[in-house]
């Protein structure tokens, strides 16, 4: 089990679970122990990919009072606090991992995520990198275009894309990767290939909230109401009681009229 994704595939892929090593092996346990912690591991990356996160956090945190110096379980704390917008736990733990095992590529991968979220766009491009240089790194598609991303925001604008392009060569469905290139189109005011990407995202991630708003507010920058009080109403509908849908909900009362209905273009 590598890879989550939330419940009724609400989350596309984005970051990485890593592989469970043979615990006796890692840390010198003993068979009984290595039991249990495999237990509790596989526990919470079955609530991790429900999106049961609070349950997730339970599970990962017992299988470390069993052994401190496990480095998948602290992965899977980071990426617990990281869903729960908890930046600077996140890296904290992803960091412990590391420590635990300096050539956990998946981790680099995750932790360079959450730098990409706080905007420090020039210190994930080396541990992306680094990332990189595993041959066996699974799901190599999310590091690559996690570091496209990271280039285009530094100037490198056509190494970044090329790299997400890329990174959709290996995997059409990854619907991050569509959205990074819709992203980056928006930036550079190129609005009918941001457009379009951004509807590959809802067609491949129908239930992603955070596609639906990011192509519902191009729509109203664009001065298309309706085609984005559409796309706003179906984030709401699928965010509910998260921040996304939150968001989707203030712009629908700020920007569209009341009883909008319309089907998306």
């Amino acid at each position: 089990m590598r890879i989550f994704q939330f419940k009724a595939g609400r989350v596309p892929l984005l970051m990485s679970i890593g592989s469970l090593c043979f615990l006796a092996a890692c840390f010198g346990t003993t068979e009984k122990q290595r039991k249990q912690a495999e237990i509790q591991y596989d526990l919470g990356v079955n609530e991790l990919k429900l999106g049961k996160i609070p349950e997730s956090m339970n599970f990962f945190s017992e299988a470390l009072k069993l052994f401190p110096d496990f480095p998948q379980a602290e992965n899977g704390l980071g990426l617990s606090f990281y869903l729960l917008g908890k930046n600077h736990k996140a890296l904290e733990h992803f960091k412990r991992a590391l420590e635990l095992n300096p050539k956990y590529s998946e981790v680099r991968n995750n932790l360079a995520r959450v730098y990409l979220s706080l905007g420090r766009y020039r210190e994930a491009i080396p541990i992306l990198k680094k990332a990189l240089e595993d041959v066996f790194l699974p799901e190599s598609y999310l590091a690559e275009s996690n570091l496209g991303w990271a280039l285009f925001n530094v100037g490198q604008e056509q190494e970044g894309i090329k790299l997400v392009m890329n990174s959709l060569a290996k995997n059409e469905n990854y619907c991050i990767g569509y959205e990074y290139l819709a992203l980056m189109y928006k930036k550079q005011k190129k609005y009918d290939d941001s457009l379009r990407e951004f509807s590959n995202v809802v067609k491949k991630c129908p239930q992603y909230p955070q596609g639906h708003l990011n192509k519902g507010k191009l729509h109203l920058m664009l001065g298309q109401v309706d085609w984005g009080c559409a796309e706003l109403s179906q984030c709401r509908d699928l965010g509910r009681m998260t921040v996304v849908g939150q968001q989707c909900d203030q712009l629908i009362r700020s920007s569209c009229p009341a009883g909008t209905q319309s089907s998306n273009p």
